[in-house]
């Protein structure tokens, strides 16, 4: 079975706090620090694929994908680091390509007031 790739994007949500969000699936945690919102998320998408084997379902088939500006912002953002880990359950091979953008891509920034009168 070839490798199944995941595509996860890291932003800050506040100043201490950051988000990690699955862009194939629609998973997303939140930790103090990017790297350890993805942690989390690699953690809970172990747990959902574990679970779904044990249930003889296909892995995340649960979770449908992000919505779209998630993913024109992974497309945007920088990359940083692939986790390539081969201890995912038997038959199962995971490619997890992490990005991190500078900031919550659902968030537009103010536009200026333009005064009419």
């Amino acid at each position: 079975m070839p490798p199944r790739r995941l595509r996860v994007l890291a932003y800050p949500e506040t100043r201490i706090w950051s988000t990690a969000r699955c862009l194939e699936h629609d998973l997303l945690t939140s930790a103090r620090t990017a790297e350890l919102a993805v942690e989390a998320l690699v953690r809970m998408i172990r747990a959902h694929v574990a679970y779904d084997c044990r249930h003889n379902r296909l892995p995340l088939s649960a979770f449908g994908p992000a919505p779209r500006v998630y993913r024109q912002a992974f497309r945007n953002a920088t990359r940083s680091w692939v986790l390539d880990d081969p201890t995912w359950l038997p038959g199962t091979q995971m490619v997890i390509d992490v990005a991190f953008a500078t900031q919550q891509p659902a968030v537009r920034p103010f536009s200026e007031a333009v005064r009419i009168a």
